[in-house]
């Protein structure tokens, strides 16, 4: 395993899990114990968008009235494998997972991501020296203006109510 000398986010959750890290605080593995006597939520490294951020970015010239609810299939692999990522930094492929939105429970948001606290495996990814050029492929991929490409941040995926687990 690498050592980055990168933080672990263990030293901050101390009372509950926080709901995103900056992108260089590595979250400890999924459902491992934190100090603070919580399970550690799964977390994604990646952009929390609106489905009509992402549209705009995938699609600025508006030639379809909607994208599919399948994005990660039907609009990024394809540009994915376009523009030949997919040789080079196979199993990076950005994702896509929802989640509520901040303020309204009708609506969703979409975590388009390219990296998990799943297995060390994948957490290697987030550690690993290909990570600034993952990110690069990952926002040429999606298109996202800098704005929203310079907000990566690991978001955990909290149930509403933050209670402590046992």
């Amino acid at each position: 395993m690498a050592d980055t000398n990168m933080p672990i986010s263990c030293d901050l959750m101390t009372n509950y899990p926080p709901e995103t890290l900056d992108p260089t605080t590595i979250p400890p593995l999924w459902g491992s114990m934190a100090p603070g006597g919580y399970r550690t939520p799964p977390y994604t490294l990646g952009w929390r968008l609106t489905p009509a951020q992402l549209q705009d970015c995938l699609d600025p010239e508006r030639a379809r009235t909607t994208i599919p609810a399948d994005y990660g299939s039907r609009c990024i692999a394809p540009r994915w494998r376009e523009f030949g990522y997919g040789e080079n930094l196979c199993g990076s492929m950005p994702q896509v997972a929802t989640m509520p939105a901040r303020d309204d429970i009708w609506e969703y948001d979409l975590i388009v991501y390219f990296s998990s606290n799943a297995s060390e495996e994948i957490l290697e990814t987030a550690r690993g020296p290909k990570l600034q050029e993952i990110i690069a492929a990952a926002v040429h991929t999606l298109n996202l203006p800098d704005d929203i490409a310079s907000d990566l941040k690991w978001h955990a995926h909290l149930r509403r109510s933050k209670t402590k687990r046992n």
